[in-house]
């Protein structure tokens, strides 16, 4: 059980980031049919992508997902890959939902604390914890994700149960929007960031991750729709906080601002953790020093994280329309990278068609959806441009990178 709830940790907690909460209330404002029908196919969708990239797990040969896509994409441009869309997935959400629980606290709890000090003590909490040792940082993983989901079915059983104090007015007809429907699928995103190795069987923490988060999603989904108008949804940039006051006022509003911080820190945590793994894979595949094992790369990998976030943070970067575009893009990276994977896993088991159909037409399905959220975007040309600079710079580090090491060593000796 331990191992079980070590596993989802961090999947629920990338899950539960503020900027799935305010994606989640704007899509609950459009057609509600529609957008019930978007998560639970976002949902299926998420669930398929989880049979096709842990499948390997119960093999024999069990691999990371640089390992298994190095084999079929060669060991730098896989690389590039994984570090263009994990680590800009990292910074960028870092320095947003870590401003936004700073603001958080300062509107909700404490006035006269500044935002960003907020946002760099919390930092510096995770920083702390991830230093002393992994365990410490799993540990405070799991309690952050209790306090989210105590404080989150405390304002559902309130949402579901009670009526709303005023009536809600009926529209004649409620928006549409597909570029909303299709973006379901970000709300997802999290659920392959799987890191316990001790765990063979790692598809199953993967869907029940996923179960538990449609299920509070649709819940969340009605009661806002229930308490809040539509256009206001739509509308907010702060949906999810509109939804709690209106449920049960101001202790909804404290309680929906436990949510925020926890789940900000839950998911730079988790982040954290998964990038530490990430960076030990890296040095498997001979790309960057060992050092002196895991416990040192991933201390030196959390150190770089938060120097980088820090200076995002002091550099104004969350106040900027950017950061948006870069999210986004960041995103779009994360679900290409989901799209490759779902093609390797098909290819490195074409033996069995049944299996290799369900990867294939996973991947297809993965990577149209990202070409089509580029498309639709406001800034489609900035997201492109965004996507493959970053690809490209990543590939290039990843080729130049491991000739200083050797020229480094080379030089000592």
């Amino acid at each position: 059980m331990k191992l079980f709830l070590y596993s989802i940790a961090i999947p629920i907690g990338v899950m539960l980031s503020p900027e799935t909460l305010v994606l989640l209330g704007n899509s609950a404002g459009y057609n509600g049919k529609l957008f019930f029908l978007s998560v639970a196919i976002a949902a299926a969708v998420s669930c398929m992508c989880a049979y096709s990239i842990f499948y390997l797990g119960r093999q024999a040969d069990e691999g990371n997902e640089l390992s298994l896509l190095a084999k079929v994409l060669g060991r730098f441009p896989a690389a590039a890959l994984v570090v263009s869309a994990r680590l800009s997935v990292t910074l960028l959400v870092a320095t947003s939902v870590l401003v936004t629980a700073g603001f958080a606290f300062n509107e909700i709890f404490v006035y006269w604390f500044p935002n960003f000090g907020f946002a760099f003590l919390l930092l510096g909490l995770i920083l702390v914890f991830n230093i002393i040792d992994k365990s410490w940082a799993v540990t405070f993983q799991m309690l952050l994700i209790s306090c989210i989901l105590l404080s989150f079915s405390v304002l559902l059983i309130e949402g579901l149960f009670s009526s709303p104090s005023s009536n809600i007015p009926t529209q004649a007809s409620e928006l549409t929007s597909l570029a909303a429907a299709s973006g379901a699928l970000l709300l997802f995103l999290g659920f392959d960031l799987i890191i316990n190795s001790q765990a063979k069987n790692k598809i199953t923490p993967a869907v029940a991750a996923i179960c538990t988060i449609v299920t509070l999603f649709i819940l969340w989904g009605v009661v806002s729709r229930a308490y809040v108008p539509s256009t206001s949804l739509i509308e907010s940039s702060l949906p999810h906080l509109k939804a709690a006051r209106a449920i049960m006022g101001q202790n909804g509003r404290l309680l929906m601002g436990i949510v925020v911080i926890c789940g900000a820190t839950a998911a730079v945590n988790g982040l954290f953790l998964y990038m530490g793994q990430t960076a030990y894979d890296l040095a498997e595949q001979e790309i960057i020093p060992r050092f002196k094992g895991e416990k040192t790369l991933h201390r030196l990998a959390v150190i770089l994280l938060s120097l980088t976030i820090g200076i995002l943070m002091m550099s104004g970067l969350a106040g900027e329309d950017k950061l948006t575009i870069y999210y986004r893009g960041a995103l779009v990276l994360w679900l290409i990278l989901l799209s490759f994977r779902c093609f390797t896993s098909a290819y490195l088991h074409s033996s069995r068609k049944s299996f290799s159909f369900v990867a294939v037409t996973t991947g297809c399905i993965i990577g149209l959806l990202s070409l089509f959220l580029v498309a639709a975007a406001e800034y489609t040309r900035e997201q492109l441009f965004f996507c493959l600079q970053v690809y490209i710079y990543a590939l290039l580090l990843m080729l130049i990178w491991p000739a200083m090491v050797k020229l480094f060593s080379v030089i000592n000796r």
